[in-house]
């Protein structure tokens, strides 16, 4: 490795796909949307310890559900 780069500490593997199809994530934003999700589910009480996995599917609905904010899900 040249004197010109710097040597950088990876703590993820992050992935992520779309419609099937896996999108090329470069170090800087694998770290980022992994540090993002940690520290968001810092904030939820149910969490517990500190998760060594986490999953996250989204699926666009086809059209929008009028939902109460305060109910769950």
């Amino acid at each position: 490795m040249s004197s010109r780069h710097r040597v950088l500490k990876k703590y993820f593997e992050t992935e992520m796909w779309v419609n099937s199809r896996k999108l090329p994530l470069n170090h800087f934003v694998q770290e980022t949307i992994a540090n993002m999700m940690e520290a968001f589910l810092k904030t939820l009480k149910e969490t517990g310890e500190s998760p060594k996995t986490i999953e996250i599917k989204i699926k666009k609905l086809g059209k929008p559900k009028d939902v109460d904010a305060h109910t769950y899900p």
